[in-house]
């Protein structure tokens, strides 16, 4: 009880609408890091695709969101840079777009990573809708 009374004289108690206290713990006194609300990320200069996003950002949604061997949806891959770094951080992943321009951007950069592709058992196929229209 003591400890409580000093937490609350010392402003580290919230109370809550019934009654109950809870101790104030702030950020800097946890482990680890928590991700700021403000992500200063630029896309990329000169994009393959005009929609591009930076590689970074993409990681860290991908990192933060995920765990290994999840299934990451991109349904409108573009330039395919979220399937690239998904494929990177060993997630599983679907991509689709109905933009041919997408279609051969999304190509060549997983041909990019043709090393990273080559060496683990990852598949992938590109479907062409437009014929069943």
């Amino acid at each position: 009880m003591a400890t409580l009374e000093e937490w609350d004289k010392n402003g580290l108690i919230e109370w809550s609408k019934n009654g109950n206290p809870r101790k104030i713990i702030f950020a800097d006194e946890r482990e680890g890091k928590r991700v700021q609300d403000i992500w200063e990320f630029k896309d990329p200069q000169y994009p393959v695709y005009p929609t591009e996003k930076n590689k970074d950002l993409l990681n860290l949604i991908i990192r933060t969101s995920s765990n290994e061997n999840s299934l990451v949806l991109d349904c409108f891959c573009g330039s395919g840079t979220t399937l690239q770094v998904a494929n990177s951080l060993n997630r599983q992943w679907i991509g689709i777009d109905e933009s041919n321009l997408a279609i051969e951007a999304t190509k060549e950069k997983l041909k990019e990573s043709s090393i990273a592709l080559l060496t683990s058992k990852t598949v992938y196929e590109f479907v062409d809708l437009s014929e069943t229209k």
